[in-house]
């Protein structure tokens, strides 16, 4: 989910308002808006658009970027909190599935005694993370840390940024230190208070970024390496998962003491770790590795193993272990017992550890292990690890690209500064305001001289009224200066002119376009002269004025627009598409670094176009549950948008319980956010309503693009379509993880219970479809079962040991227990 799709082309805006208004004049028509990007590889992102083309989905805004597939979701605002300027927190609303992890609001905790708060620049994402979202470290938090639910999940064990606030027994920390935080829990928040000897140094010479990746990755290899392993020059080590944060850390401190890299990793990341100087390199994906290496240490073996695999590879690892080798578990699920271990080999030595649980019984381990990595960092002996940076609106995508074993080195989140952006209006500044001889236009004025403007410039095409005057004489009189200058805003010469003569005033600060007329009529029946009526001031003014202050250093350029770009209002095509390109260049211009900002107001109580409503559109908006707008209710809300940090925001009063009995409201996927808030409306599954609601015959084409959709979204893939319906999802990347997502995403979307071995047992996107359609209670239509038996092909060609293996990494996912032949 993104918060806000960046815009390239403004006018695309116009098309997406008015494709709103088609939806509701033609239903039948299947009006689709589809926002592809246009610096993507063309091939993939036509491949993308006729898939969504060719689909049954009901979704009808859909933006694709970098192959990625985003739909569009109507959210109240309170949901929508600034990010900016309200510190946040990671939290998880469900286990079982990564799309669930969102952020919310937290509180601070001001620090005492010998704790320190910090504001959190990058947090280094662990694995640890990835499986706490998956829920598979439930029992070990409840009866380890007395952790029930998902409420007081926190995540995030490794963070860097500066310290705000220090208690009052810290001496060694000052406010303004660059640090590092390890061994906490809560790293993915805006601030963190933590106790003072959780801390290291951040080196000078690196960034934050660079520095989120230091931490728990070294301290671990160092306190595995070193302390427990002892490890010494010319020995020999196995390095699993060598490309992984903790598996690059030992790479180097393995390198600085002299020892023999011996490396598992994919093949992908192959290259890379011959860059790094590594000759000896295994493929983790098989177990052909444990012999392959036997025969290049001709037998002998290796004297130090760093794991953090599980299932057959801890077996293999033991085999390949030289007489009184060392043995590092770093591992989490389905790790061995100290006896399992010593019943294959007594000679063994066992070092499974978790560095949490041993700061806990070691206060000051941190201070002695950081000594001397502090000096190797600085000294550069020691590196930042290689990297991917994602910004905090990406966290489930970074979360997912751990899980999908993407990453090279570390994943690291960076958090927005919080910082207080409110904007205030300034005395010593002047201020626009088009459309501003109008009710709504004097409304603004009216307001900003109470926020303390002395200069408006209210422009418009005719001369004020008597009532105009009036309001202008009022706001004179108390000290305010209001220039009146009259022109066409859709005229770029009359639009000069009046920046010609606003030259002697103060500097323009901020810009309202509030100037619009209307002229409704239905899409099939709209002549040329409504069009071009009704998107002239709005597409042509905003274009104007958008050319006229890009170069100017604005607070704000705020450009009034109208719910019906967003729910869209029959009769009102030109409208709609004359505000969707006021929303489009809001963000276009936020894309360039300037201010931006459209509201879809509603309608206004008094004043605006509202008044001008026929009587009978003003009683079918009242009848549908959308309230008027009042004028100080308008006006807290415009003063409360200054200072947010959102592109685009609607102001309209609903009564949405009222407004989603409207006919086909419900089936609007743009609204499905908030209907599942709605305690009237059924809380009931969108993919089976929607099967429910087409012809028996059609359902199994929708039903198998949903599975397909979810399973790409859960391998990664950023084309769901090329997925062949017999090909084993394993050979696709799927691993244990990822067929417990998998089974919880369908576990929701279908409504049912489903069993923990799903993706085992059906093992290709056609077997699954055939047996989810006969585990939920809707009837399809009869297919050619006649290669069923083919389902099983990819069994029947396993060899007794890898249908053992299968079963066990499966019975292993769901026990964490080792399974013996």
């Amino acid at each position: 989910v993104l918060s806000e799709i960046e815009v390239t082309n403004p006018a695309s805006g116009s098309l997406w308002g008015l494709g709103q208004i088609i939806s509701l004049e033609h239903p039948e028509l299947r009006c689709q808006r589809i926002d592809y990007d246009s610096k993507s590889e063309q091939t993939q992102t036509l491949t993308a658009v006729v898939a969504e083309i060719q689909s049954q989905s009901l979704e009808n805004q859909i933006s694709i970027r970098n192959g990625v597939r985003y739909v569009a979701r109507l959210a109240q605002e309170h949901k929508q909190r600034d990010q900016q300027n309200q510190p946040l927190q990671l939290k998880l609303s469900k286990y079982g599935v990564i799309d669930n992890l969102n952020w919310q609001p937290m509180e601070r905790h001001c620090p005492s005694g010998n704790e320190v708060e910090i504001q959190v620049a990058t947090v280094g994402l662990n694995f640890r993370d990835v499986l706490n979202a998956l829920g598979l470290l439930q029992e070990y938090y409840r009866e380890n840390l007395g952790i029930t639910s998902t409420e007081q999940l926190t995540f995030g064990f490794e963070c860097a940024g500066t310290i705000v606030a220090v208690g009052e027994e810290v001496s060694q920390w000052q406010i303004g230190d660059e640090v590092i935080a390890t061994m906490i829990h809560d790293g993915f928040s805006s601030f963190v208070t933590v106790k003072a000897e959780y801390l290291l140094p951040k080196p000078q010479q690196m960034s934050f970024s660079e520095a989120a990746t230091l931490s728990t990755t070294f301290l671990t290899a160092n306190y595995g390496l070193k302390q427990l392993a002892k490890i010494q020059p010319g020995e020999r080590i196995l390095i699993h998962a060598a490309a992984g944060g903790v598996g690059q850390a030992a790479v180097q401190i393995a390198q600085e003491v002299g020892a023999e890299i011996y490396a598992t990793a994919s093949p992908g990341k192959w290259e890379f770790l011959k860059s790094l100087g590594i000759k000896h390199i295994y493929n983790s994906r098989t177990l052909n590795w444990a012999e392959e290496m036997m025969a290049q240490t001709e037998g002998k073996g290796v004297d130090v193993v760093l794991n953090s695999l599980n299932g057959e590879y801890i077996d293999k690892s033991i085999e390949v272990l030289a007489t009184g080798g060392r043995f590092v578990e770093i591992g989490k699920i389905g790790i061995w017992s100290t006896e399992q271990v010593t019943e294959k080999r007594a000679d063994v030595k066992y070092f499974p550890f978790d560095l949490g649980e041993v700061v806990e019984q070691q206060p000051n381990i941190i201070t002695q292990l950081s000594a001397e990595l502090t000096q190797q960092w600085d000294k550069e002996q020691l590196k930042a690890l290689p990297h991917k940076v994602f910004s905090s609106t990406e966290v489930s995508s970074a979360f997912r690209y751990m899980q999908q074993a993407q990453h090279i080195g570390k994943v690291v989140v960076s958090m927005p500064e919080v910082k207080n952006h409110q904007i205030s209006i300034q005395p010593e500044a002047s201020y626009l305001i088009t459309g501003g001889l109008g009710s709504l236009g004097l409304e603004v004025a009216q307001w900003m001289v109470k926020q303390g403007a002395k200069q408006i410039v209210l422009t418009g095409r005719r001369a004020a009224n008597e009532t105009a005057q009036e309001v202008i004489a009022e706001l004179e009189a108390v000290g305010t200066s209001i220039s009146v200058l009259l022109g066409d805003i859709s005229v770029e010469k009359d639009v000069a002119e009046i920046f010609q003569k606003m030259q002697t005033l103060a500097p323009l600060k901020g810009v309202i376009h509030a100037a619009g007329v209307l002229d409704d009529g239905l899409v099939q029946k709209m002549s040329t002269q409504q069009l071009t009526k009704v998107m002239a001031p709005k597409v042509a003014g905003t274009w104007n004025l958008h050319q006229m202050t890009k170069e100017l250093e604005l607070d704000f350029f705020v450009c009034f627009s109208s719910m019906a770009s967003i729910l869209g209002n029959a009769s009102q095509g030109n409208y709609a598409a004359a505000n969707g390109f006021m929303d489009a260049v809001a963000k276009y211009r936020r894309g360039l670094g300037l201010p931006g900002l459209s509201i879809n107001w509603g309608a206004w109580a008094s004043g605006g176009m509202a008044v001008r409503l026929e009587t009978q559109l003003q009683n079918r908006l009242e009848s549908s549950g959308i309230r008027t707008i009042q004028p100080e209710q308008g006006m807290e809300a415009l003063e409360s948008l200054l200072s947010g940090s959102q592109g685009q925001v609607g102001v309209f009063p609903v009564n949405w319980s009222q407004f989603l009995t409207v006919p086909g409201m419900q089936k609007m996927p743009l609204l499905s956010e908030l209907i599942s808030t709605q305690p009237s409306v059924p809380q009931k599954s969108g993919l089976l309503e929607k099967l429910e609601a087409i012809a028996i015959s059609e359902r199994m084409e929708l039903f198998t693009t949903h599975i397909r959709s979810m399973i790409a979204q859960t391998l990664g893939l950023k084309d769901g379509q090329k997925l062949e319906r017999r090909q084993p999802l394993f050979d696709l990347g799927l691993d244990s993880l990822m067929a417990v997502e998998l089974k919880n995403r369908l576990e929701l979307t279908l409504q049912t219970s489903l069993s923990s071995t799903l993706l085992f047992d059906y093992p290709t996107l056609e077997a699954l479809v055939e047996h989810l359609a006969d585990v939920i209670p809707l009837e399809f239509s009869v297919t050619d079962n006649s290669d069923k038996s083919n389902n099983m092909s990819r069994f029947e060609e396993m060899s007794e040991d890898q249908m053992f293996g299968l079963l066990a990494q499966t019975l292993e996912s769901i026990g964490g227990k080792k399974i013996d032949k």
